[in-house]
Order: C-alpha cells, then structure tokens, then sequence
C-alpha cells in the first residue's frame, strides 16, 4: 500500500519505473538478508525507520489514552505516512522519488548494517552485538535516529555505535538493579531517547549521549538506584530474572581483563550457545557446609543465608560445561586447581595467574584494581571479588567509552 501510494503520484513513465525497480531492489535485499528470508523484515525495517525520523509523539501513559506517532506507525505505518505527508516531505512527486531512490535505501542499508553487527561480533561493531546478546529490541529503532542521508560510511558506522553504547551503559545499570528494560518497559525512554538525538552531527550526538548517562548515573548506576531501594552490584545475584544478564556481565568482565593482558577478545565464544560445550554459570562456593570457606557462625545460618549468598555476582564464574559439571560439589581449594586452566577471569582467584604476566600487572597497578588470589573462599573473601566487579563494572561500561567515536 506505500509503495503505490507512493509510486502514483510520480507522473512521468520512465522516472517512475526508475523508482520503482529501486524499491523492489531494496525490499528485495531486506527480505533476503542472512540465512532465512523474512516476508516482515521489510516492514519491521520501515516501522523503525519512521519512528526514529518522524516520530513525535507518544501514547500518555494513562489509562483511556489515545495512540499517537509512535504507537500508529507501529500499527498502521502507511496510513500514518499519508496522513503526516508534508512531516516526511512526501505526497508531490519530487519528495515520493526522493524518499524511494534516496532516502529507502540510506536507511535499509544502515539497518542491514545494524543486522549484520547484531548476529556477527565485528570490530568497530561491538556494542551492537552486545545489544543483541542482551535481546534489546529498540535498538534498531534508536540507532537509527541520528543518522542523515548525507552522512557517509563511517559516519554512519559511528554514529550507530556511539547510540548502541549509550544503550549498553543504560541497559546494564538497570539490570543490575532488577529493573526491567523489556519492549513495553523501556518504550517511552526510548521514544524519547530516539527524538532528543534524532539528526545529530557526531559531535553534538556524543556530546548529548554523554550528558545523559552522567545525568543517568545520578539516579540508577552499578552502585545502586536509591529511588528503587536496589543496591546494585553489591546486592546482584543469579535469580530467574538476573540471570541471563549476569551471563552477559560475566563474558564481558573476563574478555575485557583477557584484552587488558593481551589475549584475544573472546567474547562472542564465551555467549555462544550453540557449540558442543557452551560455557556455563559456575558458583565458586560449594553448597555443602563442611566445604564452605568460612563466615557463617553455624550451619543454622549457613543454611538460612547461603543460598542467595551463594548467588552473589561476586561468587560466579564462567566455566566450559563439562568443567562446570566435573566440580559439582567440590571444595574450594579443589576446584582453584582447574581454574588456573581456565579463562584469566576464573584464574585470578589463583597465584598463578599474576607470574609472568607484566600486561596483566601493569594494567592491574594503572586502575587501581584489587584482584586478589585466594587460599580459601568464604564471606570475606566473596565481599572483596564483588567490590572488584563492581570496579571492573564501572569501567567495562564507563561513558568515557563514547568519546572514541569522535
């Protein structure tokens, strides 16, 4: 229904076939992108496109409220189009061909762009992958707001990761306060996140991104959101909601160290789930009392309080799954054994991951970093490696991070 909308009132025959065999072309790409061919990709591409451009209200968010930009092109995106035509600077056969042979395309090809980085861990297009691990589905829609179809390549490739790390700061704040950052959750913010950058030059576009997370961080941060009562790292644990996003901490934190002492960036094989021995959820301390590593004045308490202590982000690792399913309940000075072998986040619990390793060294000593090896694991112990993640948080997802997009 756009495409004729839009192709009839371009009168003359060869520009409007012109135009028109741009249009298939483009659908074309779109529908056929990777593997398997989405019939809807097409239209989903469109309902992100539009939102981020032209969106500029949004449903109020009360009870007998009535649908706007936002909700409409969501629903309805070609009626919505006809009816804001002179907003998108459609409806004259100037503007219809300009939107289908410059405009469709621009943006169709950002959002491959976008798809491409979201299934594919590529360099310069990290944070759109994160994004993507963490299944955050307005991103498409709102990496797509700053860009303009005069910007180039690379402008474009900044532009889009510049949003996505603003997005992964934003995102990882609020799960590791059990906020929610779900499709209907985070619609308004995004809404509003999308028209506040909406055809920003770079610099004022990180220059606003910036603004916002140190403005952000006042409220919700790694160190707790005091409106909420929620405590941060210090109070995060693997629980049915936390879980798969203390997934996503873990594999950052142990490629990010892993990096910093000149390993290769790991992370895309530690999140694959489909290979034959994906890495698992590993609890550092048994769940058995006698080989717990201290803390507790009884088993009374140990029992009333292990299980969340037990949880705690400072207490996880990743591990292959057979490594993880071989230790089972074994003590801890057991199990320190066979995380030496293991990834460099697992194998600082250890005194050998700190000989002859000056990258690591001088990395840990330049940010002040309290890695610790541990003879044994108990209360104290756990309270030092979750002030650690919390310090290591604090710079995986540091705002300083969107200056390098300049």
């Amino acid at each position: 229904m756009l495409k004729a909308y839009l192709l009839a009132q371009i009168e003359e025959d060869t520009r409007r076939a012109a135009a028109n065999r741009v249009w298939k072309k483009t659908i074309v790409d779109l529908v056929s992108w990777g593997e398997d061919q989405d019939s809807e990709r097409d239209a989903t591409m469109i309902k992100a496109w539009l939102r981020s451009q032209y969106s500029e209200t949004i449903r109020d968010r009360k009870a007998g409220s009535i649908d706007k930009d936002w909700e409409l092109i969501g629903t309805s995106f070609h009626r919505w189009l006809r009816e804001n035509a002179q907003r998108v600077g459609v409806g004259n056969e100037k503007g219809n061909v300009r939107f289908i042979t410059e405009a469709f395309p621009f943006f169709a090809d950002a959002y491959r762009k976008i798809l491409d980085a979201s299934a594919s861990y590529t360099s310069g297009w990290e944070p759109v992958f994160y994004n993507a691990q963490n299944d955050f589905t307005w991103q498409s829609t709102v990496v797509l707001a700053p860009l303009m179809v005069t910007d180039d390549a690379d402008t474009v490739r900044r532009k889009i990761n510049a949003v996505a790390t603003y997005l992964d700061i934003w995102i990882m704040r609020r799960v590791s306060n059990y906020v929610r950052v779900g499709y209907s959750s985070a619609s308004y913010t995004m809404f509003t996140l999308a028209r506040d950058i909406r055809q920003k030059p770079l610099p004022e576009l990180v220059a606003t991104l910036t603004d916002k997370l140190n403005a952000d961080s006042k409220e919700v941060s790694f160190d707790g959101y005091p409106a909420r009562d929620r405590g941060g790292i210090a109070q995060l644990g693997l629980n049915q909601f936390s879980g798969r996003y203390i997934f996503h901490m873990l594999a950052r934190l142990t490629s990010y160290i892993e990096v910093a002492a000149g390993k290769p960036d790991l992370f895309d094989k530690y999140v694959d789930r489909t290979v034959k021995n994906p890495q698992d959820i590993e609890h550092i301390t048994a769940d058995v009392f006698s080989k717990f590593g201290g803390g507790f004045a009884s088993e009374h308490d140990f029992c009333f309080w292990f299980w969340d202590w037990r949880n705690g982000i400072g207490g996880l690792l990743l591990l292959p799954a057979d490594v993880n399913r071989s230790l089972q309940a074994r003590c801890y000075a057991y199990k320190a054994r066979k995380y030496v072998g293991q990834n460099l986040f697992a194998a600082t619990l250890t005194r050998q991951a700190y000989m002859n390793q000056p990258q690591f060294t001088r990395f840990i000593e330049a940010n002040g970093l309290p890695f610790a090896h541990y003879d044994k694991f108990g209360t104290a112990e756990q309270h030092e490696r979750t002030e650690l993640v919390r310090l290591l948080c604090h710079k995986v997802w540091s705002p300083d991070r969107l200056a390098s997009f300049l």
